[in-house]
C-alpha cells in the first residue's frame, strides 16, 4: 500500500495533536517534525538549511497553527519543491503573497488544503445543507467583554467567518461596507461588515467584543424558512410555514391575518452528523492526493476572503482591527 510521507511543523503542542491522529491512519508515515515557530531553527548548519533537509524528504507537509516564522517564504519553499500542503486555519497572509502561491501551486501541480476551520464543522455543514439559495445571511459572534481578546484573533475570526458566508452564498461580491462602533477602547468593540453579492443576496456580520456572554449564531433566510445554527451549541433549528394548513380567507381581518400565519409556523430541531473535523480533513487531504481531487478550501477561498477584508479596508481607509 502507497504511504503519503508526511512531515509535521509547528508548535510541539500542536504537532503533538496532528501525530496522535496520523500514526492511527494507514495512508500516512510521519518523516519527523519541525518547529517552524523558533527562528533559530532555520539558521544554516554547516550550509545546510535544516527546514530545506526537512520538507526533501517528505512527499507532504502539515502546517499546525498559523505562529510560524516567514510563513510565505517556507509554504513557498514546499510549492516549488512540490510538496502538499495542509495548513491549520487560513494563512495570516496579503493578496499579493497568496496570488503569488497560487501561481507557484499551479507551475508546480501540488495541492494546498485549508483545514480545521468552522466552514468544514459539522454544524456549518448541517446548516447549509439545508438550504439551497440563501436570500440573507447574519452571522453573530458576541465575545465577553472581560475575555483576553486580540486583533490577531479578531482578524483570524473574521477570516472564518467571511468564508463562511461567502460559501453559503456562493456568488462573486458585488459590494462591501463596515460600520465600526467605538465604546470603551480606541480599536472598535462592534465591528458590522454588510456584503451585497451579484445575485442580490445579502449578509451581514456582527462581531461584538464587549458582551455579557459568548455566542456564535448562524442565522439563514431563504424562502419559506428560516435556518438558525448556534455553533457553539452544536445545534441548529429550522423554522418554516407549514404549507398544508388553509390558507386565510380574503374576508379576514389584518389581525386573524397575523393569528393565521403565526399558527402555519413550526420550530423543528435538524439532527446533526457529528464528526471529528481534524480526521475528516486528513481523509480528504489524502483522497485529494491520491484521486488529484481539489480541496474543499484551498488558496482560492483564501484569496476571496482576503478580497473582502482588503474591499472594506481600503474603503474606509483604516484597519478593522
Amino acid at each position: 500500500m502507497f504511504k503519503i510521507k508526511v512531515g509535521i511543523a509547528g508548535k510541539p503542542e500542536a504537532v503533538g495533536q496532528y501525530l496522535t491522529y496520523l500514526q492511527k491512519n494507514d495512508s500516512f508515515e510521519v518523516i519527523g517534525s519541525f518547529d517552524s515557530t523558533d527562528a533559530n531553527n532555520f539558521e544554516s548548519f554547516y550550509g545546510i538549511s535544516p527546514f530545506t533537509d526537512f520538507i526533501k524528504r517528505a512527499d507532504a507537509i502539515i502546517f499546525c497553527g498559523n505562529e510560524h516564522q516567514n510563513t510565505f517564504d517556507i509554504l513557498a519553499e514546499c510549492i516549488k519543491n512540490c510538496k502538499h500542503i495542509l495548513f491549520d486555519k487560513f494563512p495570516d497572509l496579503s493578496y499579493t503573497e497568496l496570488s503569488l502561491l497560487n501561481k507557484f501551486k499551479t507551475e508546480a501541480d501540488t495541492l494546498f488544503y485549508i483545514a480545521n476551520i468552522p466552514g468544514l464543522g459539522c454544524v456549518y455543514t448541517t446548516a447549509r445543507q439545508s438550504v439551497s439559495k440563501p436570500t440573507f445571511i447574519q452571522y453573530k459572534i458576541q465575545i465577553p467583554f472581560n475575555t483576553h481578546f486580540t486583533d490577531g484573533n479578531s482578524k483570524e475570526l473574521m477570516h472564518e467567518t467571511i468564508d463562511m458566508v461567502l460559501r453559503c452564498v456562493n456568488s462573486p461580491v458585488h459590494k462591501v461596507k463596515i460600520n465600526r462602533q467605538y465604546i470603551f477602547n480606541q480599536s472598535p468593540d462592534e465591528v458590522k461588515v454588510h456584503i451585497t453579492f451579484d445575485n442580490s443576496s445579502t449578509s451581514e456580520i456582527v462581531l461584538n467584543t464587549v458582551s455579557q456572554e459568548a455566542k456564535h449564531a448562524l442565522t439563514l433566510y431563504q424562502k419559506g424558512k428560516i435556518i438558525h445554527a448556534d455553533i457553539a451549541a452544536f445545534k441548529v433549528e429550522e423554522t418554516r410555514l407549514d404549507v398544508n394548513l388553509e390558507h386565510q380567507l380574503p374576508f379576514d381581518s389584518p389581525e386573524a391575518s397575523h393569528t393565521s400565519i403565526a399558527q402555519k409556523m413550526h420550530t423543528s430541531e435538524k439532527k446533526i452528523m457529528y464528526f471529528d473535523v481534524i480526521q475528516k480533513d486528513l481523509l480528504n487531504f489524502v483522497d485529494c492526493i491520491s484521486n488529484r481531487v481539489s480541496p474543499l478550501v484551498s488558496i482560492d477561498e483564501a484569496i476571496n476572503v482576503v478580497s473582502v477584508m482588503q474591499h472594506f479596508t481600503y474603503s474606509q481607509h483604516e484597519s478593522f482591527v
